[in-house]
């Protein structure tokens, strides 16, 4: 039994004998408890009111009230509490009485053994030794999770505003990469609309060209990378042209001699050549490298044949020479649609890869007023409006790429730009369809 069994325990020592009061007191405040008597019953249930014990011993005989009288009493006021009753031999009958209606944990016979009387205490409150331990646990647990939770909701907000700055640094790179992406296709297409100024080259000719790419390139499997790629070697293809002599721009194709028209037939080659050092823009040289490739293996510069040819350049090599025969580029004469869709349809198989021809051919003939659009001046115009096809100015020069989305900003500059010329632009949107 531990030498210091009362520390952080009080007892209630009950007698009318003042002597048999301090022997108890001297023995449990040896064992570290905290020793509080009463010279009979009245005085310690006035005692109990004022001050909670762990523990009561009680003598059996005392005047006015016994001791099962006093423990019974004191049970109502302290029920936690160890009750412990001292009695004599003669007492017995008395004794079981107390048990049963006092609950008394144990009785002991006077003269007591204090080592007896320590180790029934020791007993008695070791349930509330491990009460206690189980309350501070408990309570150690409680302030422990309270402090767990307290740091995981600081966690949760820390990741939260985390999550938005991350959100707000993807959202701002996002918008960054949209802009310089829609400028480099501007710049892109600025560049193909400065190419076209040289006379002999058709005046929105690759624009047109690279439209029908984009349009035919998803019918016929041709998306993501490889399609802009495409779209890309439409809008430039005529950079291998730029240092062509002015007679073999303005000759049809077919017109020219055979030296002239083979060196001519090279401006792919050229083209791929000006691009290679462009890492954004080598898939598009690659494209145009194989433009005059053919289905049936008899084109140029490597002679592939069918589906080895890439098909960006498949689909480009259609869509080109559709555009290039309706502006008398190829033949001494313009072609109609029809005669030029005919062109498409009877070189299927041998110049064109068939499903492309075919795909180019339904595109063309197609209703294209499903799409609703209107023509408005610059004081119409209105921002969230989209433009339905690329804006040019009388003299030739790319302002607005189609689907660009206009703004007040924009509207503004559009506006001091036709002042500054002397034109009024009439700019094509999409109508709204709500």
């Amino acid at each position: 039994m531990p030498e210091a069994i009362g520390a952080g325990f009080s007892v209630l020592a009950v007698d009318d004998e003042p002597n048999i009061v301090s022997a108890l007191r001297r023995t449990l405040r040896s064992r570290g408890f905290t020793v509080h008597t009463a010279l009979g019953g009245a005085e310690g249930l006035k005692l109990l009111d004022v001050q909670p014990v762990d523990a009561i011993i009680s003598d059996m005989r005392m005047p006015e009230m016994t001791g099962a009288q006093f423990l019974q009493a004191a049970r109502l006021k302290m029920p936690d509490a160890v009750r412990v009753l001292l009695t004599g031999y003669a007492d017995i009958t008395s004794t079981i009485e107390a048990v049963n209606h006092g609950e008394i944990f144990r009785y002991l016979s006077k003269p007591w053994d204090d080592d007896v009387l320590l180790s029934v205490l020791y007993d008695g409150l070791e349930r509330k030794r491990l009460a206690r331990e189980r309350d501070q646990l408990l309570a150690l647990t409680r302030e422990q999770n309270t402090q767990l939770q307290a740091h995981a909701e600081e966690l949760e907000e820390k990741v939260r505003e985390r999550t938005h700055d991350l959100q707000a640094a993807n959202d701002a790179v996002s918008a960054a990469n949209a802009r310089i992406t829609a400028d480099f296709q501007g710049t892109v297409k600025m560049l193909s609309t400065i190419l076209e100024k040289r006379p002999g080259l058709t005046d929105g000719c690759s624009r047109r060209v690279a439209e029908h790419v984009r349009n035919v390139g998803p019918r016929v499997g041709l998306c993501g990378d490889e399609l802009q790629d495409a779209v890309y070697a439409a809008l430039l293809e005529d950079l291998g042209k730029l240092t062509f002599p002015e007679p073999w721009l303005t000759t049809p194709l077919h017109a020219l001699n055979s030296r002239d028209r083979d060196a001519f037939t090279q401006h792919p080659l050229h083209g791929d050549g000006y691009l290679m050092s462009l890492a954004s823009l080598r898939g598009a040289g690659r494209v145009l490298r194989s433009l005059y490739e053919r289905w049936d293996g008899k084109g140029m510069p490597a002679q592939l044949e069918g589906e080895a040819i890439p098909l960006g350049a498949r689909v480009l090599r259609a869509a080109s020479e559709y555009e290039r025969l309706r502006s008398g580029s190829i033949e001494t004469r313009r072609f109609s649609q029809e005669d030029a869709c005919t062109w498409l349809r009877n070189g299927s198989g041998t110049r064109f890869d068939p499903k492309v021809s075919a795909a180019l051919v339904a595109l063309l003939n197609e209703d294209t007023s499903a799409v609703p659009t209107r023509a408005l001046a610059v004081g119409a115009l209105k921002p969230g409006m989209a433009l339905a096809r690329d804006l040019t100015a009388g003299i030739g020069v790319l302002l607005l790429s189609k689907d660009h989305l206009l703004d007040d900003a924009m509207i503004r500059r559009l506006d001091s730009f036709q002042r500054r010329v002397g034109q009024n632009l009439e700019v094509l949107v999409y109508r709204s369809t709500t």
